[in-house]
């Protein structure tokens, strides 16, 4: 019984860790850009265009697994995309990587797509790189 009892709890504990394999927001959800660095405090809703496209972006993402560990991008909530309740951090630096300040855990999108959400900082006044 109390080895039945050991491996539910390692089983419940590697779904807890791993389940949530990829990125999920839901496609009506306001999105909120904020950039707040240096001498910019910046917080806009975007338009429902750039949000159907940033939620196309951050949407379906494999996480970076957890053993793979900590990014040193410069991540910041300061510098984030907020897609309904869920807070995205945005790499200050140049890399294509993404923190889920959620659940903490990472995930990269195309050079292509992180130009276009950098697109949309630097049209409302951000900059990067911001570190």
């Amino acid at each position: 019984m109390k080895r039945l009892l050991v491996i539910f709890v390692i089983l419940f504990l590697m779904v807890a860790v791993c389940g949530c394999s990829k990125t999920s927001v839901r496609e009506d959800a306001d999105v909120t850009l904020t950039f707040i660095c240096g001498d910019k405090d910046i917080s806009v809703t975007l338009e429902d265009s750039e949000a159907e496209k940033v939620v196309d972006i951050l949407n379906g993402n494999d996480y970076a697994p957890v053993s793979s560990g900590l990014r040193s991008c410069g991540f910041d909530k300061n510098v984030s995309l907020k897609v309904g309740g869920h807070v995205f951090a945005i790499a200050c630096d140049m890399c294509n990587n993404i923190q889920d300040l959620g659940n903490l855990r990472y995930f990269s999108v195309t050079q292509e797509d992180m130009e276009y959400i950098r697109s949309l900082f630097e049209k409302h006044g951000g900059y990067f790189p911001c570190i």
